[in-house]
């Protein structure tokens, strides 16, 4: 059975363990269809937490590798029977059928010897082809330096066996990117995992931006403006990596899986087509369930984060928009003092923001915030009007930014020639960078801020002047978040010390940084209730 084919999860009515497939391979039997795949395990200290939520009469069917829980529903089950319901919002009990059967007495060795047993088959299938397919890709991309893309979670901790295992060495680079909002069980697993392999080494990216203030400054990040993701980690993260190998480009392994969420279902096991440019991404675990990555990291006794002990699902960012009811009411739980941080910025930014109900957007609305009413939206505004001087031209106002960035800026649009200069002023000529054809003449006056541009194509003058109108925007909007950057193969663009630079010599302009869409514009400028 292939890893694909771990759709459901059955359970072993006489070993009383959960099962990958439909045989258990310690008896024999044949195992019972229970649920969905998305079947996790039960630690002690989220039993410790439902014990105060559930009646006494529960308690005995609560024991390690006999509890588990499909986060889907918040279905408990203890020796494979349904035991209780919680709702996700309350963390209360919302059913709790009659317990069956007989609670299990059996000690806890015993029943990890029964659990390995059952599913030793299944593992050893799963792992020989996730290190095949590991060794072939790393045969493909030859000369590419292999690196495993760390999160601290449980997926990439399996990932990192895997390629460790596959390609038997420890001297492979791990690269963690640190939003610096990671949870507190986070960084204490990484210490962790560094003391376990001395010899792997281990990089951490991080952002020079405060999270805090780029939130206050843009917004917080919301489920419709996830800034977050492009300016605290992949931006970081490509800094990184395209310094490694700033040619050849990199091979990374991730531990992306298409379970996690609709999006994710459509990603390719090998891909180049991402946040990061000239980096080959392959997922050797993409196709598996929730429960293979844990029979997995159960069946070899891996160390991982102790988030998930204290009845997390996923762990990432503490304030991630994306993150569950749930996961917010642990969070409340086992960090307060975090969780308290989060809430008083919110109610504070609400505040800010003007927002007509400031306890309503720190309690649920700032992750459905589409907008940037409330926050300095002029930044991703255009001020412009027809130049009395001629039926071509249309004239600027630059709101925010650095005028004298204005070249840079419009690099992409194709190369410059370069007219006059001076402490005041300039002004260049766009060209196209395959026939030289002048495309626009620019002037701007740094004093005034005033940009005069005249369109000087025929065809093609509309989208050129909305990729003019865009860059503006990035002009007024820029925070120095390195987004544009990531997306440059040829690392045209230096985003450094709160200044931005593009490398004349090196910019071709393909437009990719062009296409791409700022997260501080996108954050500031779209509207919505």
């Amino acid at each position: 059975m292939s890893a694909s084919d771990h759709s459901r999860a059955f359970w072993c009515d006489s070993c009383h363990v959960p099962l990958l497939g439909k045989l258990c391979h310690a008896c024999g039997s044949v195992g019972r269809d229970l649920s969905t795949a998305a079947l996790v395990p039960v630690f002690r200290p989220e039993i410790n937490y439902l014990k105060k939520r559930v009646t006494p009469e529960l308690h005995s069917f609560l024991h390690e590798l006999e509890t588990w829980v499909t986060p889907v529903n918040y279905t408990y089950y203890g020796n494979g029977a349904t035991l209780f319901r919680l709702s996700a919002t309350t963390a209360d009990v919302k059913s709790c059928p009659a317990p069956k059967g007989s609670p299990s007495h059996r000690p806890r060795d015993q029943t990890f010897a029964v659990f390995q047993k059952a599913n030793r088959a299944y593992v050893e299938q799963m792992q020989y082809e996730a290190e095949h397919f590991i060794r072939e890709t790393v045969r493909v991309h030859n000369g590419r330096p292999v690196l495993v893309s760390f999160s601290g979670g449980k997926d990439s901790t399996v990932a990192s066996h895997l390629v460790m295992n596959a390609l038997g060495r420890s001297d492979v680079l791990h690269v963690f990117a640190d939003t610096t909002i990671e949870f507190p069980d986070t960084y204490q697993y990484l210490q962790e995992f560094q003391q376990e392999h001395p010899l792997t080494p281990f990089i951490i990216s991080r952002s020079q931006l405060d999270f805090f203030q780029t939130a206050e400054s843009i917004g917080p990040p919301s489920r419709i403006l996830r800034w977050c993701c492009s300016t605290h980690k992949t931006n970081p993260l490509a800094k990184i990596i395209n310094s490694l190998s700033p040619d050849q480009g990199v091979l990374t392994f991730d531990g992306v899986r298409k379970s996690e969420s609709v999006r994710r279902s459509k990603y390719q096991r090998i891909t180049n087509k991402h946040k990061v440019a000239n980096e080959i991404l392959a997922s050797p675990i993409i196709e598996w369930s929730d429960l293979a990555v844990w029979i997995y990291l159960l069946f070899h006794g891996l160390n991982f984060n102790k988030a998930y002990t204290k009845g997390f699902r996923r762990v990432g960012c503490l304030y991630c928009p994306f993150n569950s009811d749930w996961s917010y009411k642990m969070t409340q739980y086992r960090y307060p003092r975090q969780y308290q941080r989060w809430q008083t910025f919110l109610l504070e930014q609400g505040e800010r923001m003007g927002h007509p109900n400031p306890e309503n957007f720190a309690a649920n609305g700032w992750r459905c915030r589409a907008g940037g009413r409330g926050l300095d939206h002029y930044k991703a505004s255009i001020e412009s009007a027809p130049c009395l001087l001629s039926d071509t031209a249309i004239s600027y106002q630059v709101l925010s930014g650095d005028p004298r960035k204005v070249g840079h800026f419009f690099r992409p649009l194709g190369p410059q020639t370069q007219i006059r200069s001076n402490d005041h002023s300039e002004t260049f000529l766009i060209h196209d960078h395959r026939t030289n054809e002048m495309l626009a003449s620019v002037e701007v006056g740094f004093e005034d801020r005033a940009i005069r541009i005249n369109y000087l194509l025929e065809k093609g003058k509309r989208i050129f002047q909305q990729r003019v109108e865009k860059q503006l925007r990035k002009l007024q909007s820029c925070i120095q978040c390195g987004a544009c950057s990531a997306k440059c193969q040829l690392k045209a663009i230096t985003v450094m010390n709160e200044d931005f630079s593009i490398d004349a010599n090196k910019c071709v302009s393909c437009l990719d940084c062009v296409r791409h869409r700022c997260p501080a514009v996108e954050s500031l400028m779209k509207k919505g209730k």
